[in-house]
């Protein structure tokens, strides 16, 4: 069994040579009218850090495997039976989406290095990884990465507004992916869902909403608020102005979430349409609650050194801390670097290669 491969990589002064001198002359800064600068020079610098340590990560594994030749270039390293033993090794130690995330910034590492290769192949394995997921009984099993999610929320919802046709079904699939929208950046309890009210939970601060619940309405009886992010906002703004009112019988009603005969949905239709939702865009349902276990375990695979803020993110209490000004600091610390996280790989995800789910409707 090889090591867990997921806890190490190498830092770069432990690269080969050409490897890390590939690595400084591709992300070295420039000027955008360079026409000779790639564009892994314009990375982000969370985009270069996560890149470099998915590369770091796959240099561990061929050490590991005896499969290390530091006097190859990184392109002939990355041969497809060392890159399907490595997916396969990591297949067997973290969750798809994390493997999807790894795959995916190898490749972009590679990409950079070695412009002029033929990936296709590999792009042709991340495709799959993405689109296949192993059935499992086990709640594992049916999570999907959240820039997965989040890229299919957010280009059904676009299809919806863009379109010409206004109705009642229209509106209800809408409402039913926006909840799925809301849940992989937010991912708050079923009750605190259901019970969204325009001007009392929900008000828009800026150019983003943010959401308050009293003590007595949190699990944790502490005050919880969370900031949407921006991403959101023109996609709620197009709920409440456009498609809620097609729902709505009485303007007086100030739930959030709107049912079919124009009355306030409860928790068990709110249930059942995140299972509906998700299971026509995957293939699998993904229940509220497993939005949760979809957060935390995205925290502690992607950035291990951050394990403590899924609690702070889901709203769980921390038995050592008792100042509740400080718990609400670490749940909006928590909210911003998982939706900043979610939000980054989603455009990374989407710009690199088409959604998969493109065919699919809900």
């Amino acid at each position: 069994m090889t090591d867990n491969i997921s806890k190490r990589c190498l830092h770069v002064h432990e690269w080969p040579e050409v490897d890390q001198e590939l690595w400084h002359n591709v992300t070295a800064q420039g000027s955008v009218l360079d026409e000779n600068l790639r564009n892994s020079a314009l990375w982000r610098p969370s985009t270069r850090m996560r890149v470099r340590k998915s590369y770091g990560r796959w240099l561990s594994f061929l050490i590991s495997t005896d499969r290390m030749n530091r006097d190859i270039t990184p392109s002939e390293r990355a041969h497809r039976d060392a890159v399907y033993a490595y997916v396969a090794c990591l297949q067997e130690q973290v969750q798809p989406c994390t493997v999807l995330s790894y795959t995916l910034s190898l490749w972009q590492a590679l990409r950079s290095f070695a412009p002029d290769e033929d990936w296709e192949w590999l792009y042709i394995l991340i495709s799959k990884l993405n689109l296949l997921g192993k059935p499992s009984r086990d709640k594992r099993g049916r999570m999907q990465s959240p820039a997965v999610i989040a890229t299919w929320s957010f280009g059904q919802l676009d299809k919806l507004n863009n379109g010409w046709l206004k109705d009642t079904q229209e509106a209800l699939t809408y409402r039913n992916t926006l909840m799925v929208a809301l849940l992989i950046h937010c991912p708050i309890r079923l009750r605190n869902l259901t019970m969204i009210r325009i001007g009392n939970h929900l008000n828009k601060v800026e150019d983003r909403y943010q959401l308050d619940f009293e003590p007595s309405e949190v699990k944790t009886d502490r005050y919880l608020t969370l900031t949407l992010p921006p991403e959101l906002t023109p996609y709620i703004d197009a709920w409440l102005e456009v498609w809620r009112p097609i729902l709505l019988k009485d303007p007086v009603i100030d739930a959030f979430w709107i049912g079919i005969k124009g009355a306030p949905m409860r928790e068990r239709g709110v249930y059942g349409c995140v299972i509906s939702a998700t299971e026509a865009a995957f293939g699998t349902s993904i229940n509220p609650h497993l939005f949760r276990d979809i957060a935390a375990s995205w925290i502690v695979d992607m950035t291990p050194e951050n394990v403590g803020i899924d609690s702070s993110l889901l709203g769980h209490i921390n038995p050592a801390t008792t100042e509740d000004h400080y718990i609400q600091a670490n749940q909006a610390i928590a909210g911003a670097r998982y939706r900043n996280s979610v939000n980054e790989l989603r455009n990374q995800f989407k710009d690199e290669y088409a959604d998969p789910y493109q065919d699919r409707r809900v």
